[in-house]
């Protein structure tokens, strides 16, 4: 290892010129910085939220869909890190390998040798952070009740009309039902399906005792035994919640249902809105968490790594983004207490995005690069 590092060092103070394709990155990157400091990608999204505006009269509509085009926007980033996927996982081997004090001078090196996994990855972080921060950057300021903002500003491109004031289409409506009335089962009736599941999950696994020895080698019973078995490491890690929220659940089960609208103002603070986003953001982080830890898991069992160190990765895991959940979610409550709720609307639409990507539009674009590959 050390000479690992010394061939490093030997490259980190050599001189030669960046390969092209990361030398027009870095090039481009520059470029995207200083057009960034000069309020270029902050008139760019203004724009493009007035021009929405412009097409569909109501600024609820133009908040949701800023962050759809945002999105779909970004599929071709998104398209060249899956194509560089398992490059990427390469260089975080390589990486972990080393002490963490000699992980600049490696890292140094594969820029300067032109890893191109490296350099997107870089370029991909920094293009998001600009995007998100200048599209969240426009609910910040005090365009809805002030005609002058914008023009003082000079923030819209020429071919962009500046909207008529009063702005429409402020309030966010969205139908919702509630329980109006609820019923409590007795102890006994609760005890019983609560025996009732422990017998079924018991039953399952003896069943499987006495099957393994005739279906150990088909692969695809011992596919879903394995991720039965990550299912139940996973329940188990927030078992004693899950026991108060099914009790919680059989003493008010719902019996009659209700319905109403739910109305926020998007030009003020709505502390309703504030909770959601709370919510959405714990739901977030801990379905991120998942997604790691299931592409981790496969990742593990490609390298026949046992099955127990497996599962108590995964449940630390899965711990630590629990905790995280807990800790954005508070963050991002009293930050939105602050501001206008067409933030958290623009925020539960990226929520919403990122949440539905690995099932939608990560699908689609990781069997195209298994056609191209």
């Amino acid at each position: 290892m050390d000479s690992y590092i010394k061939q490093v060092r030997k490259i980190d103070n050599s001189r030669h010129l960046l390969p092209f394709a990361t030398s027009a990155i870095l090039f481009f990157l520059i470029f995207i910085f200083i057009w960034f400091f000069r309020g270029g990608s902050f008139r760019l999204y203004a724009s493009l939220f007035f021009g929405i505006y412009s097409i569909t009269g109501k600024i609820w509509v133009s908040v949701l869909l800023i962050g759809v085009v945002q999105n779909l926007f970004f599929m071709p980033l998104r398209f060249i890190g899956a194509k560089l996927a398992n490059r990427t996982r390469d260089f975080e081997e390589e990486l972990e390998k080393v002490k963490s004090n000699e992980q600049y001078f490696v890292f140094k090196k594969e820029i300067k040798s032109g890893n191109i996994a490296v350099v997107f990855f870089i370029f991909n972080f920094i293009v998001n952070a600009i995007a998100f921060g200048s599209a969240c950057r426009i609910f910040l300021i005090d365009f809805y009740t002030d005609p002058g903002k914008l023009k003082a500003m000079n923030l819209l491109y020429d071919f962009i009309p500046y909207p008529q004031y009063p702005l429409q289409g402020t309030t966010f409506k969205l139908p919702y039902f509630f329980v109006q009335d609820t019923i409590a089962l007795k102890w006994t009736q609760i005890f019983l399906i609560w025996l009732g599941v422990f017998g079924v999950f018991t039953l399952f696994a003896f069943v499987w005792r006495f099957l393994k020895r005739f279906l150990w080698a088909n692969k695809k019973v011992l596919f879903i035994r394995i991720n039965y078995n990550h299912f139940l490491k996973y329940i188990s890690s927030f078992s004693f919640f899950a026991f108060l929220v099914s009790l919680y659940v059989l003493r008010n089960i719902p019996a009659k249902f209700g319905s109403a609208i739910f109305a926020a103002d998007l030009t003020r603070q709505n502390t309703t809105m504030n909770f959601v986003t709370a919510v959405g953001t714990f739901i977030t982080t801990v379905h991120a968490g998942y997604v790691s830890n299931r592409k981790a898991i496969v990742e593990a069992q490609k390298k026949n790594i046992p099955n127990k160190i497996i599962e108590t990765v995964t449940r630390k895991n899965m711990g630590v983004s629990v905790k995280n959940a807990f800790i954005l979610g508070l963050g991002a409550f009293f930050i939105t207490n602050q501001i206008p709720s067409a933030f958290e609307l623009s925020v539960a639409t990226f929520e919403f995005m990122y949440i539905i990507y690995p099932y939608t539009f990560d699908r689609l674009l990781h069997i195209k690069v298994q056609n191209n590959d």
